[in-house]
């Protein structure tokens, strides 16, 4: 047998199957050296498969069930030695932990719904075939389920035109990544949204599109430790994502554009798909975000980049640019949303918002929210919602740059808040629908009057290398270098891989989730160095992967350049 037959064989059949053929039964004609070098490549494209699984076929134009003999390259019946089927519901069937399905190009109008688990290190993968073009659509609610099952790979397919995209109920350990969803056209019945985790565990879903959703876009509900990352969300009619009753979950890298509503929510559940937790949305991590575009919402409550009344969250490094509501509303309502407490919002951009960079609302249980080292500015108040006299006649073009309807709850330290000019009026405001105490203040009198909610304010303009593209990258000259705080403190003198801290919940751990690694602490006039391996949250304790020594009350941060960390979002980078 030639080389360039072997070629196509392993094209052609399952890894398994070729590396077994190569080592048994064709060694002798091509020469040891040859063989091991084909082995190589089919190891190369099929990197997951090689003795891991078999491999098999979903091909709509095979003419029957079950092909024992699909031939790839032809796409058809007979003339091959591999095994294909023509429907989803025969595949599902077929496949073991450790196999793959590739999907070859074409338009399935039928739900993918796997009736076996894969196990860790050996999932079960469904993909298209190459690049080929895969397409499910039709009436299903959802279109791929996932639910009860385990270890399992969604990639590279389109669902278009269908009632639901995808559901994790009771799913734990799959992952979901690089698709198209489109066009989910009936998100009715409750909470049950586009792509919906219930009692959802140690997910994944990185590098997909989510677009066009008549509900919410991806909804998270009870459940716990499941990343989202790396995605694109485009409209949705209500929010294109929210976490209900969920902890210790990972929004992060993604791209939110919403012309028709707000984009994201964290809140408790109150009868949300059968869920009534209350105080129970703890310890999520949004970061690394780009809050895009809101709408404005005419006369009723302004749509925002993020409703958020969830409890010991951690915001950061996220850009909230050209909303039309405010970059985030602290909620305080019915519920759902009464507890928003312990919260770290720190080094995030509010820029050009038409209403506020945040709003914090009033009402009961809004206790210990810090805001530190953001930069607030270029957000002008505009009065979209008329029905209120204090935001036509007053509010409407000043540059309100947070907006706040309590005096307590909160703390503003050490961030960059810019208007127009140093002494601007209105850049923290106070009221809700009717102005507040105090009049007309400056940062100034915030600072006088109620220091334990407004200190260390940088008031001077950021900038930034390029606000026209929204690169809020801080030039070599800006005057937020170097500025930034301290995030914590030590507690005590000491040695050793286990610090104390004052507030541990700046940080972050990992969560436990596989692949996930801690946070990158440095102390303050060191240039070394530490990852965070665990955290004990009622010890206010650090576990680390390395030995440090600090002083008391000694400054730790995140890994910073300088003499200290920057304000914003990015650290400028070391010479």
């Amino acid at each position: 047998m030639r080389l360039k037959e072997l070629y196509r064989i392993a094209f052609d059949v399952n890894a398994r199957d070729f590396f077994m053929m190569t080592r048994l039964s064709y060694i002798k004609d091509i020469g040891f050296n040859q063989n091991c070098l084909i082995i190589l490549a089919v190891a190369v494209l099929y990197p997951n498969s090689v003795l891991a699984g078999s491999q098999y076929y979903v091909d709509l134009n095979i003419n029957t069930e079950k092909c024992s003999q699909y031939d790839v390259v032809k796409r058809k019946c007979g003339s091959g030695v591999s095994v294909a089927y023509k429907k989803f519901s025969g595949v599902v069937t077929a496949v073991k932990p450790g196999d793959t399905v590739y999907i070859r190009e074409g338009t399935y109008n039928e739900q993918l719904s796997p009736e076996t688990s894969g196990t860790k290190g050996n999932e079960i993968t469904y993909r298209n075939f190459q690049n080929e073009k895969v397409i499910i659509t039709g009436p299903y609610r959802p279109a791929i389920d996932l639910s009860n099952r385990q270890y399992l790979i969604i990639e590279g397919l389109e669902v278009n035109n269908v009632d639901r995209w995808l559901y994790l109920l009771k799913a734990s350990h799959n992952i979901v990544r690089n698709n198209k969803f489109r066009n989910a056209r009936n998100g009715g019945g409750g909470a049950k949204t586009g792509i919906f985790f219930s009692e959802a565990t140690y997910n994944r879903v990185s590098g997909n599109t989510f677009e066009n959703n008549s509900s919410d876009g991806m909804s998270l509900i009870s459940s716990d430790y499941n990343i989202v990352e790396n995605n694109t969300f485009h409209y949705a009619r209500h929010a294109l994502w929210d976490i209900r009753c969920g902890n210790f979950n990972v929004i992060r890298n993604n791209y939110f554009h919403n012309k028709r509503q707000k984009i994201g929510e964290v809140y408790d559940c109150h009868h949300h798909a059968g869920f009534k937790r209350h105080n129970a949305t703890k310890y999520n991590l949004i970061e690394g975000n780009d809050f895009a575009f809101v709408p404005s919402s005419g006369n009723s409550s302004p749509y925002s980049g993020m409703q958020y009344a969830g409890q010991n969250g951690i915001i950061r490094f996220n850009k909230f640019h050209d909303l039309a509501g405010p970059g985030i509303r602290f909620a305080i309502y019915g519920k759902e949303a009464r507890y928003n407490l312990s919260n770290r919002t720190y080094h995030n951009v509010f820029y050009g918002m038409h209403f506020a960079g945040i709003d914090i609302a009033d009402g009961q249980d809004m206790k210990d929210n810090i805001f530190q080292n953001n930069i607030f500015t270029k957000s002008e108040f505009v009065a979209n919602d008329t029905r209120w006299r204090w935001w036509v006649n007053q509010l409407d073009g000043q540059p309100v740059q947070i907006k706040t309807a309590r005096l307590n709850g909160f703390l503003l330290d050490n961030n960059a808040i810019f208007g127009n000019e140093p002494g601007d009026y209105w850049l923290i405001t106070n009221g809700w629908r009717k102005p507040g105490v105090g009049g007309r203040l400056t940062i100034a009198d915030w600072e006088s009057d109620y220091p334990e909610l407004v200190k260390n304010t940088v008031e001077k303009n950021p900038s930034f290398v390029n606000e026209q593209e929204r690169d809020f990258h801080l030039k070599p000259d800006s005057p937020l270098i170097d500025k930034g705080a301290f995030l914590t403190q030590t507690t005590g003198s000491g040695s050793g891989t286990v610090i104390p801290v004052k507030d541990v919940g700046y940080f972050y751990d990992g969560f436990s989730i596989p692949g996930e690694k801690g946070d990158i602490i440095q102390l303050k006039g060191q240039k070394e160095t530490a990852m965070i391996l665990s955290i004990d949250y009622k010890g206010k304790t650090l576990t680390l992967d390395k030995r440090l020594t600090w002083d008391e009350n000694q400054g730790l941060t995140l890994k910073y350049n300088g003499q200290a960390p920057d304000i914003g979002m990015y650290e400028m980078t070391a010479d």
